[in-house]
C-alpha cells in the first residue's frame, strides 16, 4: 500500500522528499507500525546507490526539493525483529504531470516508472487493498508485460516468457 500510495503522489514543484514520505508511512501508521529505513534515495550520475542530493524518508533536515529528471527508488518495507522483513522496491523518475489545474500557475510533479519487474502476487494479501489499490497492481502488471515480452518474444525466450506471462495476470487469476 506504501510503494503504491507513493507510486501515485502528486506534488507542487519545490517540494522536499520529506514531505512525501508520510503517504508511504500511513497505512502502516494506522496500524501503530513503522520501519526505521529511508523510503526513497537518489540513484545516480556517480554510481552510488544512495546518491543525493533528494531523500524520501523522515530526515526532515533533508530539504532539497525533487524535481523533474530525478531518479529515485520508492521502498517502503516492514521488518519484524529477528522474523521477517518485506520490501518493494522500484526506480522512479520525477516527471512533470498535466493536473486540471495549476494553482498559482505551478507546475505539479509526479514519478514514472524505470523498474519493470512483477511484484509477487503469492505475497500480497488482498484482503488488505481497497479496488483503487488492486487496480493498480493489475495496471503496473499489464505496463511490465507490454514493456518487457516484446523483447523476450524477440530473443525467443520461450521459459522466461511463460513465466512473465503467469506472474503478470490479473491478481484475481494469479491467486485463483
Amino acid at each position: 500500500q506504501g510503494h503504491i500510495a507513493l507510486d501515485v503522489a502528486v506534488w507542487p514543484e519545490g517540494t522536499p522528499g520529506a514531505a512525501l514520505d508520510a503517504f508511504a508511512r500511513m497505512h502502516l501508521w494506522r496500524d501503530g507500525l513503522n520501519y526505521r529505513h529511508g523510503t526513497g534515495h537518489g540513484v545516480g550520475a556517480a554510481l552510488n546507490v544512495h546518491e543525493g542530493p533528494q531523500s524520501i524518508s523522515s530526515r526532515f533536515h533533508i530539504t532539497t526539493p525533487l524535481a523533474a529528471n530525478m531518479v529515485c527508488s520508492n521502498e517502503p518495507g516492514y521488518y519484524e525483529d529477528g522474523s521477517f522483513g518485506v520490501r518493494i522496491e522500484n526506480l522512479v523518475v520525477v516527471v512533470e504531470k498535466d493536473t486540471p489545474y495549476r494553482y498559482a500557475g505551478q507546475q505539479y510533479l509526479g514519478f514514472q516508472r524505470l523498474t519493470m519487474v512483477p511484484i509477487q502476487a503469492k505475497l500480497i494479501d488482498t484482503s488488505l487493498l481497497s479496488a483503487e489499490e488492486t487496480a493498480w497492481v493489475d495496471g503496473y502488471h499489464r505496463e511490465v508485460w507490454e514493456a518487457v515480452s516484446p523483447r523476450m518474444q524477440a530473443r525467443h525466450r520461450g521459459g522466461l516468457l511463460e513465466w512473465l506471462r503467469r506472474n503478470t495476470r490479473p491478481l484475481k487469476e494469479q491467486l485463483a
